[in-house]
């Protein structure tokens, strides 16, 4: 992927990125992108890699767009991160793309859908008129558990427009994850995993032999 980034303003810092997620952090067959940058560091984030506002690497909205749809089988995009809500107008931009293009959006927030809105701006509330499902509220450990799509009690799934919406049958209190290995013994953690479920994997692993290092994509 290519980037020619005319105004810096515009450009998404991003974690990392990964194509075709089936039912991890939302919905069917879906695009999941971390940004990088959050300054609410909730005690036992599973991603404090994401934190820093200086790493990650800078992207153009729209070419990263245009990359995921490249892949005619994404039906939806989610943005987690990171705080998604600290670049509003590059994350607009990036849902405005798939928005156009009939995909459903969705997005994770440390804060609540009634502290967006109270800050009045505009670039958030453009965001927000993007976005179909917002997963809202920060990450509590004392009332984490194993829930759809969200890491604990307290944090809601809201459904701000018709598209993005889970069916029935798909909303159950479980956890979905999906795990990759590379060739160079990283695993890769896409979802909400269960208190304590990355370590005890790590250690089950390391007892058969198998030493791994993991990043969290939340």
């Amino acid at each position: 992927m290519t980037n020619n980034i005319d105004n810096k303003e515009s450009a998404l810092r991003i974690h990392d990125w990964r194509l075709a997620v089936r039912d991890v952090l939302g919905p069917g067959i879906r695009a999941v992108v971390w940004v990088q940058g959050c300054s609410l560091h909730c005690d036992d984030c599973i991603a404090p890699e994401t934190w820093s506002k200086e790493s990650g690497s800078l992207v153009d909205p729209h070419v990263l767009a245009e990359t995921i749809l490249k892949n005619e089988t994404i039906e939806g995009v989610t943005v987690s991160g990171g705080e998604p809500t600290e670049q509003p107008y590059a994350v607009a931009e990036l849902l405005a793309c798939m928005k156009l293009a009939g995909k459903n959006t969705w997005v994770y927030s440390g804060h609540t859908l009634d502290e967006l809105v109270a800050k009045n701006d505009p670039d958030l509330d453009r965001m927000l008129s993007f976005t179909d499902v917002l997963v809202d509220g920060r990450f509590d450990k004392m009332s984490a558990g194993i829930y759809t799509c969200r890491g604990s009690e307290n944090q809601r799934i809201l459904h701000l427009q018709d598209l993005g919406q889970m069916e029935d049958s798909d909303v159950k209190e479980q956890s979905r994850l999906e795990i990759t290995l590379d060739k160079d013994g990283q695993m890769f953690v896409v979802g909400v995993p269960p208190p304590e479920f990355l370590n005890k994997l790590k250690d089950a692993l390391f007892r058969r032999g198998v030493q791994v290092d993991y990043k969290s994509g939340g």
